[in-house]
């Protein structure tokens, strides 16, 4: 198959499904937590603009990449540039979120 031949292939993880607490009113607490910024551009969620210039939310990226590890504490509010950065080099990203987490007031 075409997908395992792509570098950012890590099995067929992604396809893994969320855990239920992973709903929509959590990741409003999260965007709310990070004043509806982008943690990385620090972007405002009002700026955020598809490529047909429709607005869309912040993404909540799962920091350690584990779907069902939903603790407030291993999200991050990102726009979609940013977030599609973190499907290269995982373990570099990882680390990054989780000491800027740690490092945060």
């Amino acid at each position: 198959r075409i997908l395992e031949k792509h570098p950012a292939w890590k099995g067929g993880i992604s396809f893994e499904p969320y855990g239920l607490e992973f709903n929509n009113k959590l990741k409003e607490q999260i965007r709310l937590r990070d004043n509806y910024r982008c943690q990385e551009c620090f972007r405002e969620q009002s700026e955020l603009r598809s490529k047909s210039n429709k607005k869309y939310k912040l993404n909540i990226h799962h920091i350690d990449y584990n779907k069902k590890n939903n603790n407030s504490e291993n999200l991050i509010a990102l726009c979609r540039n940013c977030h599609l950065q973190t499907n290269w080099n995982r373990d570099d990203w990882m680390n990054y979120y989780q000491n800027k987490v740690r490092l945060s007031p």
